[in-house]
């Protein structure tokens, strides 16, 4: 992909020193950066659900735009506890923010050169691990996962990692389907996506204690609805898209987010 090869020569460098640490921690300085997060960005991946190139490169695209000093990035991927797949982090950074006025004027300049080069190759190193990633935990052309457990992914990411982070502002991008498939719910019938009844499903998630806590986030869905395979070319009733957006919404009011924009699959808007 396009994206991809623009960062990988600017990642080297920072590889080279190491992957995992801060550039005050590589460069041993006594002065260091604001450690508060400005803005957290939490890209979680439904393995079960594809993805065309063009919903992949909006995935891409606005994961990685956010990343700059200090921001931070997680990256997850999840589908059901079936072999080698479950809700699994892959990928995460805390991104250095630079030194102020004064904590420069202190610094040797030999040090400052140093450090500005750092964060500069930090930025780009993390670029491309995040689009490393995110292309990793897509589902891949030949496998097929039949359940998805979405409620209980949705429920752990949230109050294990997303509402535990403490930042300026958090913003979930959220690459999925939406279309539950467990022992919980299934939003699908004789092979093809039901009329979602809101009312039920919503006592059904309430009565597992499957709602979250996505810490006030700012959350936009990328592929919600999307159906593959031979039922891709039968007709799409509005009715079960409406019943499907608008179960989704009271969930997410319901679990401390803040649902910016729906994609059903795409979003028609870049994500600020």
């Amino acid at each position: 992909m396009r994206i991809i090869k623009y960062f990988i020569l600017v990642a080297l460098a920072f590889l080279s020193l190491n992957a995992n640490s801060s550039c005050y921690d590589i460069y041993k300085t006594e002065a260091k950066g604001d450690m508060r997060i400005d803005k957290a960005i939490f890209v979680l991946i439904d393995e079960t659900t594809s993805f065309n190139q063009s919903l992949q490169e909006q995935i891409l695209k606005n994961s990685v735009k956010h990343i700059g000093a200090g921001n931070y990035i997680y990256v997850a991927k999840f589908s059901a506890f079936i072999g080698n797949h479950y809700n699994e982090k892959v990928f995460d950074f805390k991104l250095d923010k630079p030194l102020d006025e004064k904590q420069r004027y202190n610094e040797r300049k030999d040090s400052l050169k140093k450090i500005d080069k750092c964060m500069k190759d930090q930025v780009g190193f993390v670029k491309n691990q995040t689009v490393k990633s995110i292309q990793e935990s897509f589902l891949k052309p030949d496998e097929n996962i039949a359940k998805s457990d979405i409620f209980y992914a949705l429920e752990d990411f949230g109050k294990n990692v997303i509402s535990q982070i403490e930042a300026d502002e958090k913003i979930v991008i959220l690459a999925s389907d939406l279309l539950e498939n467990s022992t919980i719910s299934s939003f699908y019938s004789k092979g093809t996506v039901r009329l979602i009844d809101m009312k039920k499903e919503l006592q059904t998630v309430e009565k597992n204690n499957l709602f979250s806590d996505f810490g006030n986030s700012s959350l936009y869905v990328i592929g919600a609805g999307i159906v593959t395979g031979e039922n891709s070319k039968t007709y799409r009733d509005p009715k079960i898209l409406m019943s499907l957006k608008s179960f989704w919404e009271q969930y997410f009011k319901n679990s401390n987010a803040n649902l910016i924009e729906f994609g059903q699959p795409s979003l028609k808007n870049e994500i600020r």
